[in-house]
């Protein structure tokens, strides 16, 4: 079976929805994507991947400051904790542990997505190397605020592309 080539969401712009667009490696990332929704178009600057999927910079706007996170939907994530929550008096309230079990098996088996900071496209499906660490609140205030952000993280040389860990 052949193996799928990585995709992009990337947002909209006009009406809030993504445009999820395949990226294949060795040709580079596409240069535009069109709404299904509103027809817009949007123009993309994509960023350096390797030959064997590696994901340096963002393929949406080339920017190269990214971060993991786990793909879970809100609404599921949301949705077992308010199920958890109802039942809990009428469980003795093992329904909580029970969500708890379930939000810990769901984060060893969904995978890593990969976002970036400046347009918050979704990127799935990269090789895992080179490794974007977890969000960071100091360098989405630095992209945010600029100047005026109270403690905002310099950019590192080469953007976040196995780059440390935040310390809080």
């Amino acid at each position: 079976m052949a193996k799928q080539l990585p995709w992009i969401d990337v947002p909209c712009g006009v009406c809030d929805r993504y445009i999820a667009l395949k990226v294949d490696p060795k040709l580079g990332g596409p240069q535009s994507g069109v709404c299904k929704e509103c027809s817009a178009e949007r123009k993309l600057a994509p960023g350096r991947v390797d030959e064997d999927g590696g994901l340096f910079a963002c393929q949406c706007c080339g920017h190269d400051e990214l971060y993991t996170s786990k793909d879970l939907p809100k609404a599921l994530g949301m949705g077992v904790v308010i199920v958890a929550a109802v039942l809990a008096p009428w469980t003795n309230y093992i329904s909580l542990f029970v969500a708890g079990a379930i939000d810990f098996g769901l984060y060893f088996m969904l995978p890593e997505t990969v976002f970036c900071y400046r347009c918050e496209t979704e990127h799935r499906g990269f090789s895992e190397k080179p490794k974007h660490p977890r969000f960071d609140l100091q360098i989405a205030d630095r992209l945010a605020y600029g100047n005026k952000a109270v403690m905002g993280k310099a950019h590192r040389e080469g953007g976040t592309a196995d780059g440390p860990e935040p310390e809080h």
